[in-house]
């Protein structure tokens, strides 16, 4: 019962939003939180409107009380800021950057390092991507030395998140005609991964073996945290492409449309494929779509609730007095890692409520 009730506060918090929000990583933690503290409440977002907010499990996360490992959450971060200064190979580097969200020339630079060293990993390639995003003056070298949204998108076949980001670049400078072309062409990739799923298992491998007195269920919740802290910057370019209503021409409309469904349908993410849905009610067309738009949410967040019950209870299992009970959790843990980076969110889920005992 009380994995059930956890299940239906996820559902309900979601359906009480119209949030682009991020699924969390097992365990729930605050958004945009680092282990040495909790992130402020996001403003509320005016009705009608795409938005980035909380889902289920982060809303309730304000609930819980602190961490029993907050002690050790605070050292581990601050000995990781030291480590990572001087990372020297494309995971950690992808890892510094990560830590640099307030540093965008730092943040720049090591994504390019990892970018570099390791040119066809996918999520090295979207981070600079979209980092490059943000503009600065003077321009960083790094992005200014190629177009990485465009590299992104050459390197990354059939993922149509670069085409989303490409056409919003368009509106912005004032090519509509492009911008659509752009949105269109997204609507026909056979998915949409924003690299979300690999977080949680990358900063699990760096932190699992690291030669820190902290506990490995500490370590566990500081991969999920850390995981949290990721900028999902595609979902300002959907708002904007897609949500808007002032400027949005009828041939948008209808590429929106048509967008809005296929993220519904192969999203990697929930986040994704919720996106996908609210874009695709938008932009109906008639009352028939905007019916099956609205169909569309509502079996994405029974998927959801569904998922929630398949998977183990980390927050509850990490947080446990009993050290073989966490210990549990931390192998639970980093399976679910794996997974996730292995098949995307959901995949993962897919394979976990398929596995998941008859009740």
């Amino acid at each position: 019962m009380k994995r059930l009730s956890r299940a239906l506060a996820i559902t309900a918090a979601v359906a009480a939003t119209l949030a682009v929000a991020q699924p969390l990583p097992p365990p729930p933690i605050p958004p945009g939180a680092s282990p040495s503290g909790a992130a402020p409440a996001p403003p509320p977002a005016p009705p009608g409107t795409l938005t980035p907010l909380p889902a289920g499990m982060e809303a309730r996360a304000s609930e819980a009380p602190e961490s029993r490992w907050q002690g050790e959450l605070n050292r581990l971060d601050a000995d990781l800021r030291l480590r990572l200064m001087t990372a020297h190979e494309p995971r950690s580097e992808w890892l510094a950057g990560e830590l640099e969200g307030s540093d965008i020339e730092s943040q720049v630079r090591h994504y390019a390092a990892a970018r570099t060293a390791a040119p066809d990993e996918p999520l090295y390639q979207a981070s600079l991507a979209t980092a490059c995003l943000v503009r600065v003056r003077p321009p960083l070298a790094p992005c200014e030395a190629l177009d990485r949204l465009a590299d992104w998108a050459r390197r990354d076949g059939g993922n149509g998140l670069p085409s989303v980001l490409l056409a919003d670049r368009a509106r912005q400078r004032g090519e509509p005609d492009l911008a659509v072309q752009n949105v269109e062409q997204a609507a026909t990739a056979a998915r949409f991964d924003d690299y979300w799923s690999q977080g949680a298992l990358r900063w699990w491998e760096y932190l699992r073996p690291l030669p820190v007195a902290v506990d490995p269920a500490a370590k566990a919740k500081a991969a999920a945290d850390y995981a949290l802290m990721r900028d999902l910057r595609w979902t300002s370019a959907l708002r904007a492409l897609c949500a808007e209503t002032a400027g949005r021409s009828a041939p948008m409309k209808a590429a929106c449309a048509k967008l809005g469904e296929a993220m519904m349908a192969r999203g990697a993410t929930f986040a994704l494929r919720r996106a996908g849905a609210r874009v695709a009610e938008i932009n109906a067309p008639d009352a028939g779509a905007r019916a099956a738009a609205q169909l569309g949410q509502a079996r994405l967040l029974e998927e959801t609730a569904r998922c929630a019950l398949a998977q183990p209870d980390f927050a509850t299992t990490l947080e446990s007095p009993d050290a073989a009970t966490r210990a549990r959790g931390v192998e639970q843990f980093g399976a679910w890692a794996q997974a996730q980076a292995r098949e995307g969110e959901v995949g993962a889920c897919a394979k976990a409520i398929a596995a998941a005992p008859a009740k």
